[in-house]
């Protein structure tokens, strides 16, 4: 029973590091298809957001029906429809079929980061069940983050499709063994309904949110459009209103408002957002740093990037073991201090910088999401009554991948708007020719990104006070 664990264990975590690494793996890609496919910078980003927009729009629908239906039935349905966007993904038809796979590839990876902590929760003895969920996050943060890495070495060898092609194989083995060691679902309760409402509405607010913010990086926001971009941002702000109210109005919500009394649950969930947005300032602005501007090949460029992936591969289950030994709290502050300090030593980069200080960053960067993200969900997991589970695991992805979604959003808004603002003219693609201007950009973009990275410190370090004193 034990060893049949381990390999669904397994089969869990293959997928949730290739749904993650799906959010990140083409970011170094993108000028490349950029170039191939005759699209701007701005536009080929809405490969990257596509996935993490329909991703953050039904992952909580997901994690209700897995209560409803099963888990492991949406689950296994997940593999299945993921392997075959993947697939349809790599065919160079165009930009719009490259779309449409990667939105296939979104369906099915809600469906599967909305049940696998779930799963294991259910499936490890409480004994078991904290390693366990630390390996699945440890696996979601190493696939979030070795992304560019990996596609930098798949693009060193062959072209992007294969960027795509190589989710096929491994899905297919990954399940294979989930139909032979998954368990399964034990009977539900068939009379509960889903919230079509609830569903549909924060479904509308996550196209329309970020739809402006796609829209307003590539037209800029200096064009007369602006006005418009302001009112479908502005109708996304309402939809977020009837929202929250239909969720505190209807009898089975798809999200229930409770959970955030819990002010544990709540800050360590706002901290991982946080932390995700700093996270993918890094996984976007990177490869354009240094292929562009420093102009190495796309392979050194990953096996540069391969640096922060390997580092948290060592670093997230020795703080899973450290959270286990000392507290949560406390190795989530020491993770939240290097991710901060590597925040800071981005604003020295410049284009003669030495690569031991980028090597030297990106240790930095490895260690804080290592220490930070298992530790950080462990909290999380630990602070909410067993009836709030399948919610909380729900939540906790979804605020990972929106952190993700408005690390995309957010930093190529702001170094867009940067360096339009500075060079007086609309800019929404890499300034050819003009990198000291991309470099006073990525600057602005990384004062942001210490912000962001400060303000996780200040409340987890706020949260680890305040449980002193409770106890």
């Amino acid at each position: 029973m034990k060893n049949k664990r381990i390999a669904a264990l397994i089969a869990i975590a293959i997928f949730t590091f290739m749904t993650s690494l799906d959010s990140s793996i083409v970011n170094i890609a993108t000028p490349i298809m950029a170039k191939e496919m005759n699209v701007s910078s701005s536009t080929i980003e809405w490969v990257i957001s596509i996935y993490l927009m329909i991703i953050s729009a039904l992952i909580m629908f997901f994690g209700r029906l897995g209560d409803i239906v099963g888990k492991v039935k949406v689950f296994k349905i997940g593999t299945i429809i993921f392997t075959v966007g993947s697939l349809i993904a790599g065919f160079k038809l165009g930009f719009s079929f490259l779309l449409f796979g990667r939105a296939i590839q979104a369906l099915g990876a809600a469906m599967t980061m909305s049940n696998n902590f779930g799963i294991t929760t259910e499936m490890f003895p409480p004994q078991e069940r904290g390693r366990a969920l630390s390996i699945l996050a440890t696996f979601f943060a190493l696939g979030s983050i070795a992304g560019p890495s990996l596609g930098g070495l798949i693009l060193n060898t062959g072209n992007w499709s294969y960027i795509f092609w190589i989710n096929v194989p491994v899905g297919i083995i990954a399940i294979v063994a989930g139909i032979v060691s998954l368990p399964k679902d034990s009977p539900k309760n068939t009379n509960e309904k889903l919230d079509w409402y609830g569903t549909t509405t924060f479904a509308a607010f996550i196209g329309f949110f970020f739809y402006a913010l796609m829209q307003g990086q590539t037209q800029g926001y200096t064009n007369p459009i602006i006005l418009t971009i302001l009112t479908i941002l502005a109708i996304a702000i309402i939809l977020l209103i009837v929202f929250i109210a239909i969720e505190h109005y209807v009898k089975l919500p798809m999200l229930n408002f409770r959970i955030f009394k819990n002010a544990d649950f709540t800050m360590g969930v706002f901290s991982a957002l946080l932390a995700f947005i700093v996270g993918y300032f890094f996984s976007i602005l990177m490869p354009y740093y240094l292929v562009n501007a420093r102009s190495y090949s796309a392979g050194f460029a990953g096996l540069l990037l391969a640096i922060i992936p390997l580092t948290i591969a060592f670093f997230g289950p020795v703080g899973g073991t450290l959270a286990d030994k000392f507290g949560g709290e406390k190795i989530s502050i020491i993770g939240l201090a290097s991710l901060t300090i590597a925040q800071v030593l981005i604003l020295t980069f410049n284009l003669n910088s030495s690569l031991w200080l980028f090597i030297v960053t990106s240790l930095f960067y490895g260690v804080g999401m290592g220490l930070f993200q298992s530790p950080n969900n462990s909290v999380i997991m630990s602070s909410v009554d067993k009836q709030f589970l399948g919610i909380a695991g729900s939540v906790n992805s979804l605020a990972r991948n929106f952190g993700m979604e408005l690390g995309v959003s957010l930093s190529t808004i702001i170094l867009y708007s940067s360096m339009s603002f500075k060079a007086g003219k609309n800019i929404t693609t890499y300034p050819v020719g003009q990198n000291q201007l991309f470099m006073s950009g990525l600057h602005i973009a990384f004062i942001f990104a210490l912000i962001f990275a400060a303000t996780a410190e200040i409340i987890t370090v706020t949260r680890f006070v305040k449980s002193r004193k409770n106890r």
